[in-house]
């Protein structure tokens, strides 16, 4: 190495991209928190909100997951995707276990009420995730410059309400036929 060559910091976004991250995380975990908190009110039981937090967490690290394969990077965009995605997760869980409750209501044991409930709702539930995929996958197919980070906030937001749907269809009501009970049905 030449002794006279000096190399001079010009410039470092390492503290800004860090301040980004860091504030994304922390987004998504308060809209994560609110979710859960705005389900719990309108619920009013803990078992049905614990039922509807599980979808969280079982919808949003699959999706980091397939963001991982796609060859997605951590950034303002694919946060932004999930923050917004935050409040989509919970709500097939909130339908599931809503009509479960219904059913409960009715007076069927939780196991009876879940399988019903789970069957007559849905068609619905799988075209209300299909509807908001619809949505955001065309805007990850943009042209040009916006469209290369469009692609990644599109298809984030898709995957993601994708994973929502099968732990709506497949765990919800499981975790429901399991968890709930006859009282927690009343209200």
């Amino acid at each position: 190495a030449n002794p006279d060559v000096a190399i001079t910091l010009i410039d470092d976004s390492v503290f800004y991209t860090y301040g980004n991250y860091v504030a994304a995380i922390e987004t998504l975990f308060e809209g994560a928190l609110l979710a859960i908190i705005v389900v719990l009110i309108f619920l009013r039981n803990w078992r049905a909100t614990l039922i509807a937090a599980v979808a969280l967490p079982l919808s949003a690290v699959p999706t980091f997951w397939i963001m991982d394969m796609l060859g997605f990077s951590l950034n303002l965009v694919s946060f932004l995707a999930l923050t917004l995605a935050t409040g989509i997760l919970v709500d097939d869980a909130i339908v599931e276990i809503e009509n479960i409750a219904r059913h409960i209501r009715m007076g069927k044991t939780p196991y009876r009420a879940a399988i019903e409930a789970a069957d007559e709702i849905g068609l619905a539930v799988i075209a209300t995730s299909f509807t908001i995929v619809a949505v955001f996958v065309p805007v990850s197919f943009m042209p040009g410059i916006p469209g290369q980070y469009f692609m990644q906030f599109g298809l984030t937001v898709a995957i993601a309400v994708l994973f929502s749907l099968a732990v709506a269809r497949l765990i919800t009501p499981m975790m429901a036929a399991y968890l709930m009970r006859a009282k927690d049905a009343q209200g």
